[in-house]
């Protein structure tokens, strides 16, 4: 969906009425949990539920996992970063020597009892089924509860959101359009995306594309 096409979307009554939907999802989930935080990648989805989830507490904390190497050269994240502003904002760093390394994706969240995510049900089957079997308010086996209120929410509705709202958004997006994935790293194999994450960047951004092929020299058995 193109800008206009997603500025002419955003004026229909179908999207008005699943933004105030969702609005009212973060409203009652609000008062059901004593300190959340948003989990954030600054991709597309967390942009749309960060601007969401903000209009209703502005100090709410945000975290963000950068990683060493990679979030840097894979796309304007500092860019984007600094146009939502004075966020109270946790970046928490990773770091690996190899692509086949294995890193947990934890990180200390003592004090919290709850997250938001920008899941969505129609991104992957994997997530489909999850969220259809635990719905939008979960408590997980840790005790922690995510909150999901974009789970309904198709591309479409995002990119009419962002682009009705001027969101801060990532050069993926602007240039391959929004049915594009982004990462913060590159992803793990099991995602089965690995492959098209490179090709899709060494096309984007070649320059960007050798330095992380320096940082991680088997990046060529993957392209």
């Amino acid at each position: 969906m193109d800008e206009r096409t997603a500025l002419l979307y955003a004026k229909t009554h179908e999207f008005k009425y699943l933004v105030t939907k969702t609005e009212r999802f973060i409203t009652w989930a609000l008062k059901q949990v004593q300190n959340p935080y948003v989990a954030c990648s600054f991709g597309k989805d967390s942009a749309v539920m960060l601007h969401l989830v903000l209009k209703q507490t502005q100090n709410i904390a945000v975290r963000f996992i950068r990683w060493k190497n990679e979030t840097d050269l894979i796309d304007n994240y500092n860019e984007v970063i600094d146009k939502w502003g004075n966020l109270n904002l946790t970046q928490v760093e990773f770091s690996r020597e190899s692509l086949s390394e294995k890193h947990a994706d934890r990180y200390e969240t003592t004090g919290y009892d709850s997250f938001f995510i920008g899941l969505r049900e129609d991104e992957s089957t994997v997530r489909r089924i999850t969220l259809k079997a635990n719905g939008r308010f979960f408590k997980m086996k840790s005790g922690i509860i995510r909150i999901s209120p974009l789970a309904e929410w198709q591309t479409k509705h995002v990119a009419a959101y962002v682009f009705s709202n001027n969101l801060p958004t990532l050069n993926t997006y602007l240039k391959d359009g929004f049915s594009s994935r982004t990462a913060s790293r590159i992803p793990r194999v099991d995602y089965g995306i690995r492959e098209s994450f490179l090709a899709d960047l060494k096309h984007r951004d070649f320059e960007s594309f050798q330095k992380l092929l320096f940082n991680f020299p088997e990046i060529k058995e993957f392209i």
